[in-house]
Protein backbone atom coordinates (compact mmCIF):
# COMPACT_ATOMS: atom_id res chain seq x y z
CA UNK A 1 0.00 0.00 0.00
CA UNK A 2 1.25 3.35 -1.00
CA UNK A 3 1.25 6.48 0.91
CA UNK A 4 -1.55 7.95 -0.72
CA UNK A 5 -3.81 5.12 -0.46
CA UNK A 6 -3.14 5.02 3.21
CA UNK A 7 -3.92 8.24 3.65
CA UNK A 8 -6.66 7.83 2.02
CA UNK A 9 -7.84 4.80 3.80
CA UNK A 10 -7.10 6.84 7.24
CA UNK A 11 -9.71 9.60 5.89
CA UNK A 12 -12.32 6.83 5.62
CA UNK A 13 -11.67 4.96 8.56
CA UNK A 14 -12.21 8.38 10.24
CA UNK A 15 -15.66 8.89 8.18
CA UNK A 16 -16.64 5.24 9.82
CA UNK A 17 -15.73 5.96 12.66
CA UNK A 18 -17.66 9.38 13.28
CA UNK A 19 -21.02 7.52 11.96
CA UNK A 20 -20.37 4.80 14.55
CA UNK A 21 -19.92 7.45 17.46
CA UNK A 22 -22.88 9.09 16.42
CA UNK A 23 -24.96 5.58 16.31
CA UNK A 24 -23.54 4.77 19.54
CA UNK A 25 -24.85 8.02 21.03
CA UNK A 26 -28.15 7.72 19.16
CA UNK A 27 -28.60 3.78 20.74
CA UNK A 28 -27.90 4.99 24.20
CA UNK A 29 -30.39 7.86 23.56
CA UNK A 30 -33.08 5.28 22.76
CA UNK A 31 -32.02 3.04 25.38
CA UNK A 32 -32.22 5.70 28.53
CA UNK A 33 -35.81 6.26 27.10
CA UNK A 34 -37.26 2.70 27.13
CA UNK A 35 -35.47 1.80 30.25
CA UNK A 36 -37.13 4.61 32.19
CA UNK A 37 -40.86 3.17 31.91
CA UNK A 38 -39.27 -0.16 32.68
CA UNK A 39 -37.42 0.89 35.52
CA UNK A 40 -40.95 2.70 37.01
CA UNK A 41 -42.99 -0.24 36.13
CA UNK A 42 -40.69 -2.15 38.11
CA UNK A 43 -41.05 -0.42 40.90
CA UNK A 44 -45.01 0.08 41.06
CA UNK A 45 -45.03 -3.46 40.65
CA UNK A 46 -43.29 -4.28 43.59
CA UNK A 47 -45.61 -1.28 45.75
CA UNK A 48 -48.38 -3.24 44.75
CA UNK A 49 -46.87 -6.76 45.89
CA UNK A 50 -46.20 -5.03 49.48
CA UNK A 51 -49.86 -3.27 49.17
CA UNK A 52 -51.27 -7.48 48.53
CA UNK A 53 -49.11 -8.61 51.57
CA UNK A 54 -50.67 -6.03 54.08
CA UNK A 55 -54.24 -6.59 52.74
CA UNK A 56 -53.71 -10.12 53.04
CA UNK A 57 -52.58 -9.44 56.89
CA UNK A 58 -55.02 -6.92 58.10
CA UNK A 59 -57.83 -10.08 57.16
CA UNK A 60 -55.90 -12.60 59.22
CA UNK A 61 -55.50 -9.93 62.31
CA UNK A 62 -59.46 -9.21 61.84
CA UNK A 63 -60.80 -12.07 60.49
CA UNK A 64 -62.65 -11.12 57.88
CA UNK A 65 -62.72 -13.28 55.22
CA UNK A 66 -60.40 -13.18 52.09
CA UNK A 67 -61.37 -11.98 48.61
CA UNK A 68 -61.95 -14.36 45.99
CA UNK A 69 -59.38 -14.76 43.15
CA UNK A 70 -61.84 -13.46 40.89
CA UNK A 71 -61.48 -9.81 43.08
CA UNK A 72 -58.07 -10.08 43.03
CA UNK A 73 -57.68 -10.21 40.08
CA UNK A 74 -59.36 -7.58 39.29
CA UNK A 75 -57.16 -5.73 41.32
CA UNK A 76 -53.77 -7.96 40.84
CA UNK A 77 -51.96 -6.30 38.51
CA UNK A 78 -48.56 -7.01 39.65
CA UNK A 79 -48.08 -9.12 36.80
CA UNK A 80 -49.47 -6.46 34.12
CA UNK A 81 -49.15 -3.27 35.13
CA UNK A 82 -50.23 -0.30 33.60
CA UNK A 83 -48.16 2.08 32.46
CA UNK A 84 -47.67 5.22 34.16
CA UNK A 85 -49.30 7.94 33.38
CA UNK A 86 -46.44 10.34 34.20
CA UNK A 87 -42.50 9.25 35.45
CA UNK A 88 -40.23 11.78 36.44
CA UNK A 89 -37.65 10.30 33.78
CA UNK A 90 -39.29 9.43 31.03
CA UNK A 91 -42.55 10.47 29.13
CA UNK A 92 -43.85 7.16 26.78
CA UNK A 93 -46.81 9.79 25.84
CA UNK A 94 -43.98 11.16 23.83
CA UNK A 95 -42.32 9.60 20.62
CA UNK A 96 -38.43 8.26 20.80
CA UNK A 97 -36.23 11.49 19.70
CA UNK A 98 -35.44 10.56 15.97
CA UNK A 99 -31.89 9.69 15.09
CA UNK A 100 -29.57 11.69 13.94
CA UNK A 101 -26.14 12.36 12.28
CA UNK A 102 -26.26 8.72 10.75
CA UNK A 103 -26.24 9.56 7.04
CA UNK A 104 -23.24 7.96 5.96
CA UNK A 105 -21.39 9.76 2.77
CA UNK A 106 -22.22 8.89 -0.60
CA UNK A 107 -20.45 5.89 -2.54
CA UNK A 108 -20.74 7.45 -5.82
CA UNK A 109 -19.47 6.16 -8.86
CA UNK A 110 -15.73 5.56 -7.90
CA UNK A 111 -13.43 6.20 -5.47
CA UNK A 112 -12.38 9.25 -6.25
CA UNK A 113 -16.00 10.36 -6.13
CA UNK A 114 -16.75 8.48 -2.37
CA UNK A 115 -13.58 10.12 -1.16
CA UNK A 116 -15.03 13.49 -2.34
CA UNK A 117 -18.25 12.67 -0.51
CA UNK A 118 -15.93 11.88 2.70
CA UNK A 119 -14.85 15.22 2.27
CA UNK A 120 -17.74 16.65 2.39
CA UNK A 121 -19.07 14.74 5.22
CA UNK A 122 -15.64 16.01 7.02
CA UNK A 123 -16.76 19.47 6.50
CA UNK A 124 -20.67 18.97 7.47
CA UNK A 125 -19.72 16.92 10.82
CA UNK A 126 -16.37 19.23 11.79
CA UNK A 127 -14.14 16.06 11.32
CA UNK A 128 -10.91 17.76 11.94
CA UNK A 129 -8.65 15.47 9.62
CA UNK A 130 -5.35 17.68 9.83
CA UNK A 131 -5.02 15.83 13.36
CA UNK A 132 -3.25 12.45 14.48
CA UNK A 133 -6.43 10.02 13.26
CA UNK A 134 -5.04 7.62 15.72
CA UNK A 135 -6.64 9.23 19.18
CA UNK A 136 -9.96 9.73 17.26
CA UNK A 137 -9.88 6.23 15.58
CA UNK A 138 -9.05 4.32 19.10
CA UNK A 139 -10.27 4.52 22.69
CA UNK A 140 -7.53 6.72 24.37
CA UNK A 141 -6.08 3.67 26.38
CA UNK A 142 -5.15 2.21 23.76
CA UNK A 143 -4.07 4.83 21.68
CA UNK A 144 -1.92 6.24 24.27
CA UNK A 145 -0.53 2.29 24.15
CA UNK A 146 0.17 2.50 20.67
CA UNK A 147 2.25 5.74 21.19
CA UNK A 148 4.35 4.46 23.62
CA UNK A 149 5.05 1.64 22.10
CA UNK A 150 6.26 4.01 19.19
CA UNK A 151 8.36 6.21 21.21
CA UNK A 152 10.32 2.89 22.54
CA UNK A 153 10.53 1.55 19.15
CA UNK A 154 11.59 4.74 17.17
CA UNK A 155 12.34 7.48 19.17
CA UNK A 156 16.04 8.42 20.39
CA UNK A 157 16.84 6.96 23.93
CA UNK A 158 16.89 9.89 26.30
CA UNK A 159 20.20 11.00 27.70
CA UNK A 160 21.38 10.87 31.18
CA UNK A 161 24.28 13.16 32.51
CA UNK A 162 26.77 9.90 31.65
CA UNK A 163 25.92 10.40 28.02
CA UNK A 164 26.68 14.32 28.49
CA UNK A 165 29.74 13.55 30.29
CA UNK A 166 31.07 11.84 27.81
CA UNK A 167 30.34 14.09 25.36
CA UNK A 168 31.76 16.69 27.03
CA UNK A 169 35.40 14.32 27.75
CA UNK A 170 35.57 13.70 23.78
CA UNK A 171 35.07 17.69 23.25
CA UNK A 172 37.79 18.76 25.54
CA UNK A 173 40.10 15.42 24.65
CA UNK A 174 40.02 16.33 20.82
CA UNK A 175 39.66 19.96 21.38
CA UNK A 176 43.32 20.06 23.07
CA UNK A 177 44.76 17.24 20.68
CA UNK A 178 43.47 19.63 18.00
CA UNK A 179 45.24 22.67 19.49
CA UNK A 180 48.44 21.08 20.70
CA UNK A 181 49.26 18.07 18.37
CA UNK A 182 47.48 19.41 15.13
CA UNK A 183 48.19 23.03 15.23
CA UNK A 184 49.37 24.31 11.68
CA UNK A 185 51.70 23.57 9.52
CA UNK A 186 53.91 25.83 10.68
CA UNK A 187 55.88 28.77 9.02
CA UNK A 188 55.00 32.06 9.54
CA UNK A 189 51.96 33.99 9.17
CA UNK A 190 51.99 38.03 8.52
CA UNK A 191 55.64 37.83 9.36
CA UNK A 192 55.04 35.75 12.57
CA UNK A 193 56.42 32.42 12.87
CA UNK A 194 53.22 30.39 13.53
CA UNK A 195 53.95 26.83 16.00
CA UNK A 196 54.17 23.89 14.06
CA UNK A 197 53.18 20.19 14.31
CA UNK A 198 55.37 18.03 15.64
CA UNK A 199 54.08 15.33 14.01
CA UNK A 200 53.05 16.78 10.58
CA UNK A 201 56.48 18.06 10.58
CA UNK A 202 58.14 14.41 11.36
CA UNK A 203 56.28 12.94 8.70
CA UNK A 204 57.64 15.94 6.41
CA UNK A 205 61.25 15.13 7.53
CA UNK A 206 60.63 11.39 6.77
CA UNK A 207 59.27 12.00 3.63
CA UNK A 208 62.66 13.63 2.03
CA UNK A 209 63.90 9.89 2.56
CA UNK A 210 61.09 8.66 0.70
CA UNK A 211 60.83 10.89 -2.13
CA UNK A 212 62.01 10.24 -5.56
CA UNK A 213 65.70 10.21 -5.81
CA UNK A 214 67.56 13.27 -7.56
CA UNK A 215 70.86 13.25 -8.54
CA UNK A 216 72.06 16.02 -6.45
CA UNK A 217 71.04 14.16 -3.60
CA UNK A 218 73.33 12.95 -0.46
CA UNK A 219 70.20 12.16 1.61
CA UNK A 220 71.25 9.22 4.28
CA UNK A 221 68.72 6.30 4.14
CA UNK A 222 68.51 2.63 5.72
CA UNK A 223 67.56 -0.19 3.76
CA UNK A 224 63.69 0.18 4.07
CA UNK A 225 64.03 3.95 2.89
CA UNK A 226 66.75 3.35 0.27
CA UNK A 227 63.58 0.31 -1.25
CA UNK A 228 60.55 2.77 -0.86
CA UNK A 229 62.88 5.71 -2.45
CA UNK A 230 63.96 3.80 -5.66
CA UNK A 231 60.30 2.39 -5.84
CA UNK A 232 58.84 5.88 -5.63
CA UNK A 233 61.44 7.07 -9.00
CA UNK A 234 60.35 3.87 -10.53
CA UNK A 235 56.95 5.65 -10.24
CA UNK A 236 57.81 8.85 -10.96
CA UNK A 237 59.74 7.62 -14.41
CA UNK A 238 56.42 5.28 -15.88
CA UNK A 239 53.71 6.49 -14.57
CA UNK A 240 53.21 9.32 -16.93
CA UNK A 241 49.38 11.32 -16.86
CA UNK A 242 47.72 13.87 -18.93
CA UNK A 243 46.76 15.75 -16.12
CA UNK A 244 50.25 16.22 -14.67
CA UNK A 245 49.85 19.99 -16.09
CA UNK A 246 51.81 22.96 -15.48
CA UNK A 247 51.07 26.27 -17.29
CA UNK A 248 51.46 29.34 -14.80
CA UNK A 249 48.88 31.65 -17.07
CA UNK A 250 46.61 29.27 -16.34
CA UNK A 251 46.96 29.15 -12.25
CA UNK A 252 49.13 25.68 -12.72
CA UNK A 253 51.85 27.24 -10.67
CA UNK A 254 55.00 24.67 -9.86
CA UNK A 255 53.57 24.53 -6.13
CA UNK A 256 50.26 24.61 -6.41
CA UNK A 257 49.38 22.37 -10.02
CA UNK A 258 48.28 19.05 -7.95
CA UNK A 259 45.43 21.07 -6.11
CA UNK A 260 43.32 22.29 -9.31
CA UNK A 261 43.44 19.22 -10.65
CA UNK A 262 41.16 16.43 -9.73
CA UNK A 263 43.47 13.73 -10.93
CA UNK A 264 45.73 14.14 -7.93
CA UNK A 265 42.70 14.00 -5.76
CA UNK A 266 43.39 11.25 -3.17
CA UNK A 267 39.84 10.30 -3.85
CA UNK A 268 38.67 11.92 -6.68
CA UNK A 269 41.32 11.02 -8.29
CA UNK A 270 40.12 7.37 -8.89
CA UNK A 271 37.35 8.96 -10.80
CA UNK A 272 38.42 12.31 -12.23
CA UNK A 273 42.30 10.59 -12.67
CA UNK A 274 40.88 7.44 -14.74
CA UNK A 275 38.68 9.18 -16.64
CA UNK A 276 41.85 11.48 -17.93
CA UNK A 277 44.12 8.80 -18.98
CA UNK A 278 41.43 7.46 -20.80
CA UNK A 279 40.13 10.36 -22.89
CA UNK A 280 43.98 11.76 -22.69
CA UNK A 281 42.53 15.30 -20.79
CA UNK A 282 43.23 17.56 -18.30
CA UNK A 283 40.65 18.12 -16.46
CA UNK A 284 41.18 21.33 -13.64
CA UNK A 285 40.20 24.77 -12.62
CA UNK A 286 41.70 27.78 -13.33
CA UNK A 287 42.93 30.73 -11.43
CA UNK A 288 39.40 32.48 -12.35
CA UNK A 289 37.95 29.28 -10.72
CA UNK A 290 36.25 28.03 -13.77
CA UNK A 291 36.46 24.20 -14.68
CA UNK A 292 38.66 23.42 -17.78
CA UNK A 293 39.68 20.23 -20.12
CA UNK A 294 42.46 20.56 -21.99
CA UNK A 295 43.14 17.90 -24.47
CA UNK A 296 46.74 16.54 -24.42
CA UNK A 297 48.93 15.63 -27.14
CA UNK A 298 51.25 12.70 -26.95
CA UNK A 299 48.43 11.46 -24.72
CA UNK A 300 46.62 8.21 -25.81
CA UNK A 301 43.75 7.00 -24.52
CA UNK A 302 44.40 4.01 -22.43
CA UNK A 303 41.24 1.59 -23.17
CA UNK A 304 41.56 -0.79 -19.94
CA UNK A 305 40.19 0.84 -16.94
CA UNK A 306 42.11 -1.29 -14.67
CA UNK A 307 45.90 0.20 -16.23
CA UNK A 308 44.05 3.41 -15.92
CA UNK A 309 43.25 2.87 -12.38
CA UNK A 310 46.67 1.18 -11.51
CA UNK A 311 48.70 4.17 -13.29
CA UNK A 312 46.91 6.66 -11.22
CA UNK A 313 47.85 4.80 -8.03
CA UNK A 314 51.40 4.38 -8.91
CA UNK A 315 51.57 7.98 -10.09
CA UNK A 316 49.86 9.40 -6.62
CA UNK A 317 52.48 7.56 -4.85
CA UNK A 318 55.57 9.09 -6.71
CA UNK A 319 54.02 12.32 -5.70
CA UNK A 320 52.85 11.76 -2.05
CA UNK A 321 56.22 11.83 -0.84
CA UNK A 322 56.99 14.82 -2.20
CA UNK A 323 57.88 18.53 -0.96
CA UNK A 324 54.85 19.47 -2.32
CA UNK A 325 52.78 16.16 -1.69
CA UNK A 326 49.20 15.61 -2.67
CA UNK A 327 46.45 17.88 -1.32
CA UNK A 328 43.37 16.81 1.12
CA UNK A 329 40.42 15.13 0.03
CA UNK A 330 37.96 17.44 -1.69
CA UNK A 331 40.15 20.70 -0.88
CA UNK A 332 40.12 21.39 -4.62
CA UNK A 333 36.84 21.41 -4.76
CA UNK A 334 36.67 24.40 -3.11
CA UNK A 335 38.58 26.63 -5.37
CA UNK A 336 35.37 27.31 -7.58
CA UNK A 337 34.21 29.48 -4.51
CA UNK A 338 34.60 33.46 -4.99
CA UNK A 339 32.87 34.57 -1.96
CA UNK A 340 35.10 36.48 0.36
CA UNK A 341 36.31 34.22 3.20
CA UNK A 342 37.36 36.94 5.91
CA UNK A 343 40.79 35.94 5.84
CA UNK A 344 43.51 38.10 5.79
CA UNK A 345 46.84 37.17 4.47
CA UNK A 346 49.03 40.04 4.94
CA UNK A 347 48.84 42.71 7.67
CA UNK A 348 46.49 45.35 7.10
CA UNK A 349 45.55 43.46 3.59
CA UNK A 350 41.69 43.07 2.39
CA UNK A 351 40.09 39.69 2.92
CA UNK A 352 40.64 37.74 0.49
CA UNK A 353 38.31 34.78 -1.54
CA UNK A 354 38.03 31.16 -0.25
CA UNK A 355 39.93 30.00 -3.43
CA UNK A 356 42.78 32.56 -2.66
CA UNK A 357 42.83 30.99 0.73
CA UNK A 358 42.52 27.41 0.15
CA UNK A 359 45.75 28.04 -2.59
CA UNK A 360 47.49 29.55 0.00
CA UNK A 361 46.88 27.03 2.33
CA UNK A 362 48.18 24.58 -0.29
CA UNK A 363 51.09 26.25 -1.24
CA UNK A 364 52.56 26.90 2.34
CA UNK A 365 52.79 22.80 3.45
CA UNK A 366 48.84 22.09 3.81
CA UNK A 367 48.84 18.96 1.95
CA UNK A 368 48.00 15.14 2.85
CA UNK A 369 50.32 14.86 5.21
CA UNK A 370 49.39 17.71 7.82
CA UNK A 371 45.48 16.51 6.78
CA UNK A 372 46.23 13.19 8.50
CA UNK A 373 47.50 15.10 11.40
CA UNK A 374 44.22 16.70 11.59
CA UNK A 375 42.30 13.61 11.57
CA UNK A 376 43.52 12.56 14.61
CA UNK A 377 41.34 14.86 16.78
CA UNK A 378 37.71 14.07 15.56
CA UNK A 379 39.26 10.23 15.41
CA UNK A 380 40.15 10.55 19.06
CA UNK A 381 36.33 11.44 19.85
CA UNK A 382 34.94 9.50 18.02
CA UNK A 383 36.62 6.58 19.83
CA UNK A 384 35.93 7.85 23.25
CA UNK A 385 32.43 8.00 22.40
CA UNK A 386 31.91 4.52 19.89
CA UNK A 387 33.80 2.98 23.00
CA UNK A 388 31.51 4.66 25.47
CA UNK A 389 28.56 3.66 23.63
CA UNK A 390 29.88 0.23 23.35
CA UNK A 391 29.71 -0.40 26.99
CA UNK A 392 26.67 1.19 27.88
CA UNK A 393 24.90 -1.20 25.38
CA UNK A 394 26.81 -4.95 26.29
CA UNK A 395 25.54 -3.76 29.75
CA UNK A 396 22.26 -2.29 28.79
CA UNK A 397 21.15 -5.09 26.55
CA UNK A 398 21.57 -8.75 25.83
CA UNK A 399 22.15 -8.09 21.77
CA UNK A 400 24.62 -5.30 21.65
CA UNK A 401 25.54 -6.35 18.08
CA UNK A 402 22.31 -5.33 16.41
CA UNK A 403 21.65 -2.25 18.46
CA UNK A 404 17.78 -0.62 17.54
CA UNK A 405 16.64 2.28 16.21
CA UNK A 406 16.57 4.27 19.02
CA UNK A 407 19.88 3.20 20.36
CA UNK A 408 21.44 3.99 17.08
CA UNK A 409 20.01 7.29 16.91
CA UNK A 410 21.07 8.22 20.18
CA UNK A 411 24.69 7.21 19.36
CA UNK A 412 24.21 9.57 15.70
CA UNK A 413 22.87 12.53 17.58
CA UNK A 414 25.88 12.29 20.59
CA UNK A 415 28.22 11.76 17.32
CA UNK A 416 27.29 14.87 15.67
CA UNK A 417 26.89 17.14 18.71
CA UNK A 418 30.15 16.03 19.90
CA UNK A 419 31.56 17.06 15.88
CA UNK A 420 29.78 20.17 16.18
CA UNK A 421 31.33 21.54 19.37
CA UNK A 422 34.98 20.31 17.93
CA UNK A 423 34.22 22.33 15.13
CA UNK A 424 33.06 25.38 17.31
CA UNK A 425 36.63 24.49 19.56
CA UNK A 426 38.66 25.00 16.22
CA UNK A 427 37.32 28.31 15.08
CA UNK A 428 38.24 29.20 19.03
CA UNK A 429 42.16 27.84 18.04
CA UNK A 430 41.96 29.45 14.50
CA UNK A 431 41.10 32.69 16.40
CA UNK A 432 43.95 32.02 19.26
CA UNK A 433 46.39 31.66 16.29
CA UNK A 434 45.57 34.98 15.05
CA UNK A 435 42.98 34.06 12.31
CA UNK A 436 45.87 31.89 10.31
CA UNK A 437 43.70 29.55 7.86
CA UNK A 438 46.44 27.59 8.33
CA UNK A 439 45.10 26.20 12.15
CA UNK A 440 41.22 25.17 10.26
CA UNK A 441 41.18 21.46 11.04
CA UNK A 442 39.36 20.68 7.40
CA UNK A 443 39.45 16.88 8.61
CA UNK A 444 37.10 17.91 11.60
CA UNK A 445 34.40 19.66 9.66
CA UNK A 446 34.56 17.12 7.23
CA UNK A 447 33.55 14.99 9.73
CA UNK A 448 30.70 17.02 10.84
CA UNK A 449 29.34 17.45 7.38
CA UNK A 450 29.68 13.33 7.36
CA UNK A 451 27.86 12.68 11.07
CA UNK A 452 24.79 15.32 10.19
CA UNK A 453 24.35 13.39 6.84
CA UNK A 454 24.82 10.43 8.49
CA UNK A 455 21.60 11.46 11.11
CA UNK A 456 19.99 12.40 8.00
CA UNK A 457 19.96 9.31 6.84
CA UNK A 458 19.18 7.18 10.08
CA UNK A 459 16.10 9.71 10.11
CA UNK A 460 15.10 8.39 6.80
CA UNK A 461 15.55 4.78 7.49
CA UNK A 462 13.23 5.05 10.59
CA UNK A 463 10.74 6.74 8.60
CA UNK A 464 10.76 3.95 5.75
CA UNK A 465 10.57 1.40 8.56
CA UNK A 466 7.37 3.46 10.03
CA UNK A 467 5.70 3.42 6.38
CA UNK A 468 6.59 0.25 6.44
CA UNK A 469 4.70 -1.35 9.48
CA UNK A 470 1.99 0.88 9.16
CA UNK A 471 1.52 -0.63 5.39
CA UNK A 472 1.97 -4.42 6.80
CA UNK A 473 -0.31 -3.37 9.21
CA UNK A 474 -2.92 -1.84 6.72
CA UNK A 475 -2.71 -5.15 4.03
CA UNK A 476 -3.28 -7.46 7.26
CA UNK A 477 -6.20 -5.65 8.25
CA UNK A 478 -7.50 -5.54 4.96
CA UNK A 479 -6.76 -9.60 4.59
CA UNK A 480 -8.72 -10.03 7.59
CA UNK A 481 -11.57 -7.85 7.12
CA UNK A 482 -11.92 -9.77 3.24
CA UNK A 483 -11.58 -13.06 5.31
CA UNK A 484 -14.28 -12.31 7.03
CA UNK A 485 -16.62 -11.43 4.28
CA UNK A 486 -15.73 -14.66 2.98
Amino acid sequence: MNERTRREAERVALAQRSQLNALFRDFQRLDRHFAAPELESARQSDDLSRLKEQIASLHDQTGLPRPSAEDLAAVDIADHPPPPARTTRADPSRPPSPITNLAPPALGDDWDAYLRNVERYFADHGIDATQDPLPQLLPAHRAADIQRKFKADFDPVPWDRWDYGAVALAVLVGAVVDYLLVATPGGNFKGEPQRGSPLTAWMKDQSKKLAPIKSSDDIQRNAFQQWIAELTTAAEKRAKVPYDLVSPKLGLTPKVHRLPTPGHDPLLGLVFGVRNIMRGTCTFVDKSGKWQVLDRSGYDGERNVLKALVTVVVHGFSDVFTAQGLPPPFMGQLLPIDASSGFTLTKGGDPVSVRNVVRYMYANGYDLRHYATTTISPAVAEIILRTYHAVRSHNGGPDPGQPAIPDRLKQAQMLALTHGLLASANILKTALYGWNPMAINLAQFQALATRMLSLVKLGLERDREVRRQLTDGWEALLAEVAANDN
